[in-house]
């Protein structure tokens, strides 16, 4: 009898050794998979972070450089010839300042990706460019020249909503 015993004993020392380390990895395996978990989360957050620090930034810029194009407004509500050349001088040298934030800013966007964004991005970036190089065409802001700058200004304008569309979608990050 004292012999089944000591056999009893020993099978419920082993059955508890092995529950206890099958136990043990269940729970190894369950904590690696949450710190995993976990880490990509982190990283998720990170990159829909900084792409939408990229995107505001170059939106930023984009409605900068719009504010400075709208001036041509003034323009054409003034009859003054030296009033008008005044102000498309200013124009001309901030549009240049801001052109180059929106150049910078489109370059962190290309970084950040993904594909359509920095496709959007940089089609942004061509046709603030195109509208700048109009803008220095004007002159007297009359005639074709006029019209030729307002269709690159509206150019502009809706690359830059189309952007913001793209820039949407680009902050689902799987």
């Amino acid at each position: 009898m004292g012999d089944s015993n000591w056999w009893v004993g020993v099978l419920t020392a082993v059955t508890a050794l092995g529950a206890s380390w099958v136990t043990s990895r269940g729970n190894a395996y369950s904590a690696r998979i949450e710190a995993q978990v976990n880490a990509h989360a982190g990283h998720v957050a990170e990159v829909r972070n900084q792409r939408r620090e990229a995107y505001r930034e170059l939106s930023s810029s984009a409605h900068a450089l719009a504010e400075v194009f709208w001036r041509l407004e003034e323009v054409d509500r003034s009859s003054d010839a030296s009033v008008r050349s005044t102000i498309i001088a200013e124009m001309q040298v901030a549009s240049r300042r801001v052109l180059s934030d929106l150049t910078k800013t489109s370059t962190d966007v290309l970084l950040q990706g993904p594909e359509l964004v920095a496709k959007e991005a940089g089609a942004l970036r061509h046709v603030a460019v195109v509208a700048f190089w109009k803008l220095a065409e004007i002159g007297n802001a009359s005639g074709d020249q006029r019209q030729s700058y307002g269709l690159a200004y509206r150019a502009f304008r809706e690359q830059h909503l189309r952007f913001i569309e793209a820039a949407r979608e680009g902050l689902e990050v799987r």
